[in-house]
């Protein structure tokens, strides 16, 4: 990797690092906040925020997607981690339920503006090879973060103030992390792999080149030649696992056996430790394979027997209920590692990284919003097994899709290595 390769790797992992701690520190307190809240419809409404969030994301990211293949990715950054701080800090100071859930929708506005410009501006400033090494650093970061989160800022906040203070030291580090990027970013110069295609004819989504050359890329012909649709399908499975596992688990281990809220979202931990284990191995077997289908099959086969397993485990041992939950995790962020961070890079021909991120991000919170929302109803009326067996048909459903994008994506990369 190049000094410049490292400096950006360096950069990125710091803001998505930050980025996370302002995400899922909701879903970690959400059992100490269910018990605070006396509403009858606590757990409901939390469950509706994170179903808020989740949608605002996803469209944001259609949206987000197209604003950063056309707007300078350093101020979009800038302005939605601005945004996602201030909303943290105002939940963290309100006491009305309706209210969190506004904040939290906002919040998903502001952060659905952070992914697809940060691999727009990696792919424009990183090498190839420094690319493929420094997007496994972010991953990696964004799953420290979520370690962060429920082994050390809610359970801390809890323990000497009240739930509260995570979404204050949230907020704080989001507006820190935003002022950092928009002063370092614009010192790095653009040498990667987008501005070379650009500057050899690519035109830029809006249809501007810089006069050398009249290629230019539709958008839907190469959505459908790579079965984009298809493994949109994949990701919205992939969404509902992740975050449903994520979001929840602090929440099914309470209730299946009776932890207290601190001790279930320090258990939760386990699953961005696994998770980041299972991202570095992601990335070592992708530049391996070459080959985002077979890596991502590999991880649905994973998901499976995981998730197979946890079927017979729960409510007989919660050491073995933790493990295979995590053994889940690891394979659903390992697919999440390829299609969402490797996929879009492979568009950098038609200058459309910003775009692709976008769409792919968009559906993983899709997915998102129907676990946030529908999960809590699920379960609440189906308990916790029938839960389980619902993930495990979800994964089925993804682990089909995929296979039938094989084909598509092989003529596809074939043809634009």
């Amino acid at each position: 990797m190049t000094r410049v390769d490292r400096r950006m790797t360096f950069l990125s992992s710091a803001i998505y690092f930050a980025e996370y701690i302002g995400r899922y520190n909701l879903a970690a307190a959400m059992s100490e906040m269910t018990d605070a809240f006396t509403a009858g419809n606590a757990k409901a409404m939390l469950g509706l925020a994170l179903t808020l969030m989740a949608i605002s994301y996803g469209v944001g990211q259609i949206v987000m997607g197209f604003v950063g293949d056309r707007v300078p990715p350093r101020f979009v950054v800038f302005a939605g981690l601005l945004g996602a701080g201030a909303c943290n800090l105002a939940v963290g100071l309100s006491t009305n339920l309706v209210v969190i859930c506004v904040a939290w929708f906002i919040n998903g506005v502001c952060k659905s503006m952070i992914w697809p410009s940060l691999i727009r501006q990696m792919t424009c400033d990183m090498s190839e090879t420094g690319f493929h090494r420094g997007i496994l650093w972010v991953s990696v970061a964004s799953n420290l973060g979520i370690v962060l989160v429920y082994l050390a800022v809610v359970p801390v906040s809890i323990l000497i103030f009240s739930w509260r203070l995570a979404f204050w030291f949230a907020g704080a580090v989001e507006i820190a992390a935003g002022v950092a990027w928009v002063l370092s970013v614009r010192t790095i110069p653009s040498v990667g792999l987008l501005k070379r295609a650009l500057r050899d004819g690519a035109k830029e989504p809006d249809g501007t080149d810089d006069g050398k050359s009249e290629k230019s890329f539709k958008l839907f012909p190469v959505l459908f030649a790579a079965s984009i649709p298809l493994l949109y399908l994949v990701v919205i499975c992939h969404g509902l696992l992740r975050d449903g596992l994520t979001s929840w688990m602090p929440t099914l281990l309470r209730d299946t056996y009776h932890l207290d809220s601190v001790a279930a979202i320090m258990s939760s931990a386990i699953l961005p430790i696994f998770s980041t284990v299972c991202v570095i191995f992601a990335g070592m077997l992708f530049l391996k394979l070459k080959n985002e289908m077979t890596a991502s099959a590999i991880f649905w086969a994973i998901t499976l027997a995981s998730l197979g397993g946890l079927t017979f485990a729960i409510g007989r041992s919660a050491i073995l209920t933790i493990v295979l939950l995590a053994f889940a995790m690891s394979g659903i962020q390992g697919v999440n590692h390829i299609l969402t961070t490797r996929v879009p890079h492979r568009f950098a021909y038609a200058g459309m990284v910003s775009t692709i991120a976008g769409l792919l991000n968009s559906a993983t919170y899709i997915g998102a919003a129907i676990s946030g929302y529908g999960i809590a109803l699920f379960s609440d009326a189906h308990g916790w097994h029938a839960t389980v067996i619902a993930w495990l048909s979800v994964a089925v459903l993804g682990t089909v899709a995929l296979v039938f994008c094989f084909a598509k994506w092989k003529r596809f990369t074939s043809e634009h290595q």
